[in-house]
């Protein structure tokens, strides 16, 4: 694989620190992250390996049962609000399979998107039980944010002996992203590597301005715009808000300036969290994304679509994704990033029929795509090797891996004769008591896969990552660990516009306006941030040629 070539890279990855507000690609997909195919269901023996006795599964190999069993407490974030009456029976699923594999209960604890980010650095500073945790978009419970905080153990030793199908999935290539000084302090989610950036409409929207086919062809922005036109016209209906932030149009990572889509591109994000820096593969260099002209061209068009109507007039303070909102009525289309074979859980969510395009189709892999979504140990567990053995599940364990992201077979989903999982008959996105996403929870590539992404999305994943580009600075992470004061202004300034800088809610005063955003920027001291990341950079190639 194109991957390999980065082995001698992954022993110098620096990391992100410092409390960073709002998220690269904060969408509610994430892309997750893999390079090696999965290894197949564990669940038969091994070969050498000692047979299980009668009525009992064989362990995993490299963890095996330990005499007395131990248990442990799993905190999970979730997308938007699940029924507390669908969690029972699927912990009580999960517990079947660990504590016969691998003699292990599970306490799981789901917290949804909007509380994660609070409660999780509550519990780690109150030294609440908690063994295994997500980091995750929020800004207090990224990767980086919660480095900064030593809130990570090291888990190095803890991988290598426990979890033997974690460093086969990854790899010490894909590893090195949630590694700082070649120890391990996290695990990233195994999925896509790349993600592009899709636009979804409703399409019972465009049938009500007979739109479906010029939708299914389009392939510039401005015969989007046309589209858009029509629909909001007859509708009152615009584009949505894909994050928290605000996003309309500027879906990171992906940067959609040209009018052809074809032309567009996605960027190197070096870790960072702040949603403020991104890496030039071209030059080498690193830049504020707000002092980019694609940017900006990207976000003087959101500008232009507000005042013409063709976006959500709530955008900026919105606080729900765009899915939840669509879902509830509001929005005609979404612009986001989705690995490939994510476009149908979008739908899922929403659950109304959509046309999809390809806005961005040129993947990148990337630092930023391992930290998005992924799973420490916190430095306060107390049973950190039966956390890792569960950890290790994740990765090889499909039984568990779709149980946590559809629920319990034949209540929350069936599966189809394509060996693809939809809702069971009377069930919808709108009463389905137990009903995720397959991005978040260990391997993606072992999980069912829900209709619409085609039965074969798990072959054609990892083909993807065996041609995907990856990007020259995979493995770096910027450290803010001696810029806390800059970063804090900074993020303070970014915190202050991005509401209706990104979602174009300026509208006609968008020069006046994002200039004073800039200057905002300059004056807080952006410049010794970018000047202090570009001599970790050249640091770090020089370390790693």
């Amino acid at each position: 694989m194109k991957l390999k070539k980065w082995v001698s890279m992954v022993l110098a990855a620096a990391m992100l620190a410092g409390l960073a507000a709002g998220c690269g690609g904060n969408s509610e997909n994430a892309g997750n992250s893999q390079q090696q195919e999965a290894p197949s269901d564990p669940g038969g023996e091994a070969q050498g390996q000692e047979p299980a006795e009668e009525g009992q599964e064989p362990a995993e190999e490299g963890q095996e049962p330990a005499e007395e069993g131990a248990e442990i407490t799993v905190v999970l974030r979730t997308l938007g609000t699940v029924e507390e009456s669908g969690y029972a029976a699927v912990q009580e699923a999960v517990n079947e399979i660990t504590e016969s594999k691998i003699n292990v209960t599970v306490h799981l604890q789901w917290i949804d998107s909007a509380s994660y980010g609070t409660q999780v650095p509550m519990m780690i500073t109150g030294n609440e039980t908690l063994d295994l945790m997500m980091f995750t978009p929020n800004p207090s419970t990224t990767y980086n944010t919660m480095m900064a905080q030593g809130q990570l153990m090291d888990i190095t030793e803890l991988v290598q002996e426990y979890g033997p199908a974690i460093q086969e999935t990854l790899g010490d290539e894909l590893l090195a992203a949630t590694s700082k000084d070649g120890k391990v302090y996290g695990v990233g989610t195994y999925g896509p590597l790349g993600q592009m950036v899709y636009i979804f409409i409703r399409k019972d929207y465009l049938e009500q301005v007979d739109m479906v086919e010029k939708a299914e062809n389009c392939t510039t922005w401005t015969e989007l715009e046309e589209i858009m036109t029509a629909v909001a016209d007859a509708t009152g209906q615009g584009l949505v808000n894909s994050d928290v932030n605000g996003g309309t149009l500027l879906a990171n990572p992906g940067i959609m300036a040209a009018d052809a889509f074809a032309d567009n591109y996605v960027y190197d994000n070096v870790g960072d969290a702040a949603n403020l820096f991104m890496g030039n593969t071209e030059t080498g260099k690193i830049e504020c994304l707000y002092f980019n002209e694609d940017v900006k061209t990207v976000l003087k068009r959101a500008a232009d679509w507000y005042e013409k109507g063709l976006i959500y007039k709530d955008a900026a303070t919105a606080q729900d994704f765009g899915t939840t909102l669509m879902k509830n009525g509001v929005g005609s289309a979404l612009a986001t990033c989705v690995e490939i074979g994510g476009e149908s859980e979008k739908i899922a969510a929403v659950g109304k029929d959509m046309v999809v395009i390809k806005a961005v189709a040129n993947p990148m892999a990337a630092t930023g795509v391992l930290t998005k979504f992924g799973f420490g140990i916190p430095v306060t567990a107390t049973e950190p090797e039966a956390a890792m053995k569960f950890l290790n599940l994740l990765y090889t364990d499909g039984e568990i891996s779709t149980l946590l992201s559809w629920g319990i077979e034949g209540r929350d989903y069936v599966l189809n004769e394509d060996g693809t999982a939809t809702y069971p008959e009377g069930v919808s996105s709108e009463n389905c008591l137990y009903h995720i996403a397959d991005f978040l929870y260990g391997s993606r590539i072992n999980t069912v896969p829900w209709e619409g992404a085609g039965a074969d999305i798990r072959e054609v994943q990892r083909k993807q990552n065996e041609t995907i580009e990856i990007s020259p600075f995979l493995g770096f992470n910027v450290d803010n660990s001696k810029l806390e004061q800059e970063l804090t202004a900074v993020v303070n300034v970014f915190e202050q516009y991005k509401g209706t800088v990104l979602s174009g809610a300026s509208g006609g005063d968008f020069d006046t306006y994002y200039q004073e955003f800039l200057d905002a920027l300059t004056a807080a001291g952006i410049q010794k941030l970018i000047d202090a990341y570009q001599q970790q950079l050249d640091d770090w190639v020089a370390a790693n040629q």
